[in-house]
């Protein structure tokens, strides 16, 4: 890996002639009249009907995302390079956002892609742009790093510019508000000027932070030195935690948060840490032997926090099966493996004659991209979408017979699986299987709730109180049940609210008093609470009171009830129709 890179990666460095002054400024500028256009067009045209949801697709992310490629590339690049990279990434997106309508639930399709396609383009950018400056494969590593901390920086700027501008727009406009003047909101409100005022500001802010290289280069090198100094803190609570969780062992990282979950984000953390204070290699971290041997010992830890998160979510996967947040984690931990190997192997390889010190992990930090980038690439597509393969994966279990009644994930088939899991859940609706059938149709009714792990903590009173058979079990299975956990208990007390001789429950949910009784089938339902009174009514009050005089009107025909003084009237449970 150390022979990716030209033996003189610091010296004599072929660069490509900047472009400069009002060629590149006027170009940026057009990109951004045309940015603004697509997006003006876009949004005018998803108001009309009957469009096909692939070709929409395929406009937003070329709007979205092909001109800042060209924002990027230009003044970077050679004016024909810059066009030619630029089509190249317009005609992928389109091909993209086009095959999103070949499949059916292209929304959550599009979604993903919206996600991922720009960390793709990024990543592919700044691969590509050092490799045409340089007129090599593999540019040099600090060209890389240049590229991609300038670019980096250079978007927050432009945002911040954005943002700004927009900023004093709207309080020029409160200020000409204040003396009868309405003129200026009324133009900024305009859809026309939004998309296009928005674009031309972001294309003139990179412009502005191209020119000032050097306010760019300023700002990355705080930042990045600032950063490098909170790397011993992070290597040290990774050793730390490393050390300790054989101690206090697996059974308290389960029961507490996600493991997989946590290792990568402190896996992530880590390698930003570690990049920022290697920067580039050189020899800026020379005389601080203390930060050196800090980074040293955090490539080394990388590598067993990686194997445990790959470890932790393949365990997961094994038990439930795929969903968009396993595969996302898959995805993460296998990059960060490689991350790890290549750092670990880092630090037995020499130094190559002119390039950093650590040469591995700058081979290893190029080849990760470039997999970061194809991977992201085919989760963009319909076929290797996370939310396409989830679903798949997990009808195919469901088919399979390997899923268990208590394991068929209603809610997830009912909301996020789409068409097919819609049809899925209407195959279990006729299931022999009472239980299967009765939690399908109120799945597919939008009823279904999933029961929580444990039983609710509930606080009884008086002490010594029984409460009805069922009603904890009705409980689980409820929305409600999720709001007493074990670390604010919920209050729960007998009293006959309606007089009928029979009695209910009263729960203190997060300051309510809900009310719980036995249907006509014996089950325990939601009957309302004790707060104000409320009805199905629209009411428009300035309506109201111009056309009617108040009047005194019947009360509840529950009795309101007083507790420490205060006093509460019953509001039913309303199941308002549209």
């Amino acid at each position: 890996m150390d022979r990716l890179f030209s033996p003189n990666s610091r010296t004599g460095l072929r660069r490509t002639q900047l472009q400069e002054g009002p060629p590149r400024l006027l170009v940026r500028l057009v990109l951004g009249l045309i940015q603004g256009a697509l997006l003006y067009g876009l949004y005018r045209t998803t108001k009309l009907n009957d469009i096909n949801t692939g070709f929409l697709a395929a406009w937003a992310l070329v709007a979205s995302y092909a001109v800042p490629v060209g924002l990027a590339a230009i003044g970077q690049i050679s004016f024909r390079a810059s066009l030619i990279w630029t089509g190249i990434a317009t005609a992928l997106l389109a091909a993209i956002g086009l095959s999103s309508g070949l499949l059916p639930d292209n929304d959550n399709v599009f979604l993903v892609m919206a996600i991922c396609l720009p960390a793709a383009l990024f990543c592919a950018h700044h691969l590509i742009i050092p490799a045409l400056r340089s007129g090599q494969a593999f540019a040099p590593y600090d060209q890389y790093y240049e590229a991609a901390w300038k670019a980096g920086i250079q978007l927050v700027l432009a945002l911040m510019f954005l943002g700004v501008f927009w900023l004093i727009l709207w309080l020029g406009a409160a200020l000409f508000n204040a003396i009868g003047i309405d003129f200026v909101e009324d133009m900024i409100s305009e859809e026309w000027f939004v998309f296009f005022a928005s674009s031309l500001l972001f294309a003139l802010g990179v412009e502005l932070s191209d020119v000032r290289d050097g306010l760019t280069q300023g700002i990355r090198t705080v930042a990045l030195t600032l950063l490098s100094w909170l790397l011993p803190v992070a290597v040290f609570l990774a050793a730390a935690f490393l050390i300790t969780l054989p101690l206090a062992g697996l059974s308290e990282l389960h029961s507490s948060l996600s493991p997989s979950g946590l290792m990568l984000a402190a896996s992530a953390g880590l390698i930003i840490l570690i990049n920022t204070a290697y920067q580039d290699g050189g020899e800026h971290l020379t005389g601080t032997a203390f930060l050196r041997m800090t980074l040293r010992v955090g490539c080394v830890l990388l590598l067993p926090m990686t194997l445990f998160a790959l470890w932790a979510v393949s365990v997961r996967i094994g038990q439930h099966g795929l969903t968009v947040s396993r595969i996302v984690a898959i995805t993460a931990a296998v990059i960060g493996l490689i991350y790890a190997v290549g750092y670990v192997l880092a630090q037995f390889m020499g130094r190559n004659r002119g390039g950093g010190w650590l040469p591995w992990l700058e081979g290893t930090n190029v080849v990760a991209a470039i997999i970061t980038t194809a991977t992201l690439v085919g989760y963009s597509t319909p076929w290797l979408n996370p939310q396409q393969l989830s679903v798949n994966n997990q009808l195919a279990r469901l088919e399979s017979g390997t899923l268990k009644a208590d394991a068929i994930p209603y809610s997830w088939l009912g909301w996020q699986a789409g068409k097919r899991g819609r049809a899925a859940l209407e195959e279990l609706a006729k299931s022999k299987d009472t239980a299967i059938a009765t939690k399908a149709k109120a799945a597919l009714e939008n009823r279904y709730v999933e029961p929580v792990a444990s039983n609710p903590a509930l606080t009884i009173l008086p002490e010594g109180t029984t409460l009805p058979e069922g009603f904890v079990d009705t409980l689980k299975a409820s929305e409600f049940g999720f709001e007493c956990p074990a670390t604010d208990p919920c209050t729960a007390r007998l009293y006959d609210y309606d007089a009928d001789g029979s009695e209910d429950v009263l729960l203190a949910v997060y300051g309510q008093i809900r009310v719980f009784s036995r249907d006509s089938e014996g089950s325990w339902v939601n009957k309302g609470n004790f707060s104000r009174r409320a009805d199905c009514k629209p009411v428009q009050p300035k309506t109201a009171l111009k056309d009617n005089t108040p009047k005194s009107a019947p009360h509840n025909s529950v009795q309101p009830i007083e507790l420490g003084g205060l006093v509460m009237d019953f509001a039913p449970e309303l199941d308002c129709q549209p």
